[in-house]
């Protein structure tokens, strides 16, 4: 990663970290694209470009698209990262902004070992450094 991608991410609150499978690595950063777009496939291929084993992803970083499970962009996306089994931490402060469809997609995913969703950060990148289904 070059330093400028380095300070962009920074000036962009750092959306999103892939995790990279050599725990002594630092977190590599994952901005989304300039063109404001969110792209699953490129976003996987990033992660799997790095060697990356996990995806954590701010709110900042999420399209609304995101949150409508009719859109088919979080399936794309974690279909994806299922493929490549790459897990997946996101950040979404209040579910209950969100719809209801959403709510039950969160509270299903959390049951599981390969996506959670958390209210803070902290929370989210703990959850996929231990490496913990819960």
């Amino acid at each position: 990663t070059t330093t400028k991608s380095l300070a962009n991410c920074a000036r962009l609150h750092r959306p999103g970290r892939c995790f990279p499978r050599n725990p002594v690595s630092t977190h590599l950063p994952f901005e989304p694209e300039s063109t404001g777009s969110f792209d699953p496939a490129a976003i996987v291929t990033q992660c799997v470009e790095s060697g990356a084993e996990a995806l954590l992803l701010d709110r900042d970083a999420l399209p609304p698209a995101f949150f409508d499970l009719s859109s088919g962009v979080l399936g794309d996306l974690v279909g994806r990262l299922t493929l490549y089994r790459i897990r997946m931490a996101a950040v979404v402060p209040d579910l209950t902004a969100h719809s209801l469809p959403f709510q039950d997609f969160v509270r299903e995913a959390n049951r599981g070992a390969q996506f959670r969703f958390f209210a803070t950060r902290d929370r989210a990148a703990e959850w996929l450094s231990s490496g913990e289904a819960g």
